[in-house]
């Protein structure tokens, strides 16, 4: 397996809700001293009073505690849209998270984002927002802007901005559109390595392999010990079944580099196991999955354990595995494939899951 750049993540990560009461005091808080503020001179007509606001903001967050959600995000919306303030925007930004709201949360993450620009979650959140919801060309004029900004300021910024850039990009849930968002932004800059590298994943996720291999090709020519590029290649080879010791010559490679990182060391086994020596993958597989016992890990450990005849140590193994990620595509598709049903997994009387640090 490569790098854990391959292991893309979710667009948006939901936050958690608050304690309820910990938000009412927050909120009320926050808008307290707002209606100090604007009490010290005349309101417009239009705008909500200081001790209306206070009042909504109570309101709503009593709604929240009689599971009233909708009726407290539209509160906190509205509010956020008359005033502009930045805390009751984030209030609403939240809430829109975690009630799964997300062009609600992107229009009170565009507030919140505007009333202070130099928060760098506001900025995240919109970019995310954005991307998931596809308002492409509003996202790539942003970051156009901020790219111009970056290079100005020097090499450092440059960097941190192109860090951001790819971990945005790879977080699309439309890889083809998140390379053409990435190559625009990027513009002559699309050839630093961890452009290519991040391009690279895409065109995996849209199993563009030719793409993906001329990318890495050009990434390692330029960075023979780049040990992700090499370990990526090569497991992408061995996951298709394709020039099986070219493959491992590449993982060889990495593993030399780094040789306790989890995912080349999954590679590795995954590699014998292809060229049909799961017995010499069981020691690569057992310490990837003792370092990181991640679904896709769980998948090779546990395909290759059922083929060796051990199926309750299979079960297990899987079983952990969903746990960590139930939708995880690799470990769906190998029980699909193995004709292991899901319930037949997470019904497996063993109580305990395979204990990563025994010896195979």
């Amino acid at each position: 397996m490569s790098s854990p750049s391959r292991r893309l993540q979710p667009v948006h990560a939901w936050l958690r809700p608050t304690r309820l009461w910990q938000g009412a005091v927050l909120a009320a808080g926050l808008w307290l001293g707002l209606a100090a503020q604007a009490s010290k001179g005349p309101s417009a007509n239009t705008e909500p009073s200081p001790a209306s606001i206070v009042f909504q903001i109570l309101a709503s967050e009593l709604a929240l505690q009689q599971g009233e959600q909708g009726v407290a995000l539209a509160t906190y919306l509205s509010l956020a849209q008359r005033t502009n303030d930045a805390a009751v925007a984030e209030r609403a930004c939240r809430l829109a998270l975690n009630g799964r709201a997300p062009r609600q949360a992107l229009d009170a993450g565009l507030i919140w984002l505007k009333a202070k620009p130099e928060s760098a979650e506001a900025q995240d959140i919109v970019d995310s927002l954005q991307m998931l919801l596809g308002f492409h060309n509003d996202l790539q004029q942003s970051l156009l802007a901020r790219r111009a900004k970056a290079e100005a300021e020097g090499e450092a910024n440059l960097v941190a901005f192109y860090d951001r850039l790819a971990a945005l990009s790879s977080r699309g849930p439309d890889p083809v559109k998140a390379v053409a968002l990435l190559e625009a932004v990027a513009l002559e800059h699309s050839v630093r390595p961890e452009l290519l590298y991040t391009r690279a994943m895409l065109y995996e996720r849209a199993q563009n392999f030719s793409q993906m291999e001329r990318l890495l090709r050009s990434l390692i020519a330029k960075e023979p010990n780049h040990a992700h590029a090499l370990n990526a290649l090569g497991y992408s080879f061995a996951d298709r079944n394709e020039r099986l010791p070219e493959a491992k010559v590449l993982i060889e490679q990495a593993l030399r580099l780094l040789p306790n990182d989890p995912h080349i060391l999954d590679s590795m086994g995954w590699v014998y196991f292809r060229q049909g020596m799961p017995k010499d993958a069981l020691p690569f597989l057992y310490s990837a999955y003792e370092r990181q016992p991640d679904a896709e890990i769980s998948a090779h450990l546990g395909e290759v354990l059922w083929q060796l005849s051990r199926s309750d140590e299979a079960l297990a193994v899987f079983r952990l595995g969903l746990s960590h990620d139930p939708q995880n595509t690799v470990l769906k598709e190998t029980l699909s494939r193995l004709g292991i049903a899901r319930k037949a997994v997470l019904s497996d009387p063993l109580s305990e899951a395979l204990d990563p640090s025994a010896s195979p």
